[in-house]
């Protein structure tokens, strides 16, 4: 795999004040985040916000939270962010399986997302499972983890660390965004509305990404040849 890094690659461009905005809100405070900021800049069409957690609170719950702090305010604090109609931003939670569907913490994030929208459509939720790393196996494979292989390791952040040599490098390997859109969609299947396992929904928030930066990506594959 020959990659050079994102900055040596595409000078990055200021967002044009009639950008979408895209508000990630992630459970991580770091790889996730690293992740989309990728891709912030290679468009002046698309404003990428990545927020993460906050204070390790990074339950579905904590998410719906933030965001509510964030676009409506709260008793402690104002409002920070405003969803544009006419440019049409979005709002995204990126969340992992694992243990949160106890309680009922991913039904009730997705009931509020449908809250949210039944007058515009804006608030979507990505949710991966096991985790957001299986997202980024598939940027390099096309087939489903061996839950053999998977076993052996101690998470599957490690079996990542394992399948890609050196680990999976969030400052250039996002570039093949692509393929983890293909090999995602094609592997994913759903239950009870919620993604099986080593299935991630993360594909629509990349086929959106790609839809104002495949350009820019496109010239840095050309670039590294």
């Amino acid at each position: 795999m020959r990659y050079l890094t994102r900055n040596k690659l595409y000078q990055k461009l200021e967002p044009f004040k009639t950008a979408k905005k895209i508000y990630i809100f992630c459970e991580g405070q770091k790889r996730e985040v690293d992740y989309f900021i990728f891709f912030q800049g290679l468009s002046s069409n698309i404003d990428i916000i990545p927020i993460p957690s906050e204070d390790g609170k990074t339950d579905p719950e904590k998410l719906k939270n933030n965001a509510n702090a964030r676009f409506f305010g709260n008793d402690e604090i104002d409002a920070t962010y405003k969803l544009s109609k006419e440019y049409e931003d979005e709002v995204w939670f990126v969340i992992d399986t694992d243990r949160w569907n106890e309680d009922n913490k991913i039904n009730e994030l997705k009931s509020y997302v449908k809250e949210k929208n039944d007058k515009h459509k804006s608030w979507f939720v990505a949710q991966s499972n096991p985790s957001f790393e299986i997202w980024l196996y598939y940027h390099f494979f096309q087939e489903k983890p061996n839950s053999e292989e998977v076993s052996k390791c101690i998470s599957f952040k490690d079996y990542i660390d394992f399948k890609i040599k050196g680990g999976f490098d969030i400052r250039k390997m996002p570039l093949e965004i692509q393929s983890a859109i293909h090999n995602s969609e094609i592997n994913f299947e759903i239950d009870n509305e919620q993604p099986k396992l080593f299935s991630t929904e993360v594909f629509h928030l990349g086929k959106l990404i790609v839809q104002f930066t495949k350009n820019q990506i496109d010239k840095c594959f050309e670039a590294i040849g």
